[in-house]
């Protein structure tokens, strides 16, 4: 009997037993569910915060990189000279003044940390052909190719150059080193005061845009006129303004006396014109009839090739906001003989 009393009282305390491990152990279970729950949250916030700073930590590196890349060139401060000479030529307007030591000084000043005029020097150079030939094309229409590619170069070349760098006062302002005697290339301040004044051309239209730039050179370029007629060398001009003529569909050209003094004398005066019709094309004089002839034909080329433009637009005006545009006619290729 005490093995059967016994066996309830054990299985009472067995199940009240039981029951209190349940109980201690159902916290144990709740806190162990939260925590991972927590746990979890935190890891996914720690996710988008790391996924929302991931953005502004590239952002700064390559602040950073390019703050780096920068700082090997230090901010120079332009001397007195600088900027008088980047008053008179207006150039105290650029937003960006560094590129004031930076336009005076050619690649041969070389220093720690100074950045030289290279770049500037290649794109003012490529912007002033573009602005100068623009100008050029439109304004003289029948112009043959080869003297207006010559007539660019007139404008563009370093003795060009040079010559306006004398009146900018580049001289005074210029960094450069000369070569070594025994240089293979010796470096000439004519090279270094061209290159100044094409890296002028370049700051202005990095800085201030497409339509500075074409302003500073219509200014200071191509306000100076020269014989652009001079290039137009023609070695038999009386065959050759036949062959123009016969194109054009007009009459062949006739060569006429005008006028003559002295033709017995030691000094006589021939003067001859041409004609196409009954209009006179062209004019000439000289000590002999066949010298005067020769001159007619040829003025009667040069007014040919030389008309110009008084009044035209550039293609370059559509960068104008508001501009309107013309296009103006191309010219007639030249004739070939």
């Amino acid at each position: 009997m005490t093995g059967l009393i016994r066996s309830p009282l054990v299985l009472a305390r067995n199940t009240m037993r039981a029951s209190n491990i349940i109980r201690a152990s159902t916290p144990t279970l709740n806190r162990t569910f939260l925590i991972n729950v927590k746990s979890a949250k935190k890891s996914k916030v720690q996710q988008q915060q790391e996924e929302k700073s991931s953005s502004p930590i590239s952002e700064t590196g390559a602040e950073a990189a390019t703050a780096a890349q920068d700082s090997k060139y230090r901010i120079e401060t332009p001397s007195p000279a600088v900027v008088a000479f980047a008053h008179r030529l207006k150039l105290n307007k650029l937003k960006d003044q560094t590129l004031l030591m930076r336009i005076v000084t050619h690649p041969s000043y070389e220093r720690v940390g100074i950045q030289t005029n290279a770049r500037l020097d290649t794109l003012g150079d490529k912007a002033l052909h573009m602005f100068v030939m623009e100008y050029l094309h439109v304004k003289y229409p029948k112009l043959p190719t080869n003297v207006l590619k010559e007539a660019v170069e007139v404008y563009t070349r370093t003795s060009t150059l040079e010559l306006m760098a004398k009146e900018f006062g580049v001289e005074d302002v210029a960094r450069w080193v000369r070569s070594k005697p025994d240089a293979g290339h010796q470096l000439s301040l004519k090279t270094v005061k061209a290159s100044v004044v094409r890296a002028i051309v370049g700051a202005i239209y990095i800085d201030q845009g497409f339509l500075k730039a074409r302003e500073f050179v219509h200014a200071h370029f191509l306000s100076r006129d020269f014989k652009i007629e001079s290039l137009l060398q023609i070695d038999e001009p009386k065959h050759y303004l036949s062959v123009l003529m016969k194109r054009l569909g007009r009459e062949r050209p006739v060569a006429r006396m005008l006028a003559e003094t002295g033709r017995t004398s030691k000094a006589p005066i021939f003067i001859v014109g041409v004609y196409s019709g009954t209009e006179k094309i062209g004019e000439g004089f000289g000590s002999s009839i066949k010298m005067a002839e020769f001159r007619a034909n040829a003025d009667a080329l040069k007014k040919y090739y030389m008309e110009e433009l008084k009044d035209f637009g550039l293609p370059s005006d559509t960068e104008k906001e508001g501009a309107i545009y013309t296009p103006t006619k191309i010219g007639d290729t030249e004739v070939v003989v």
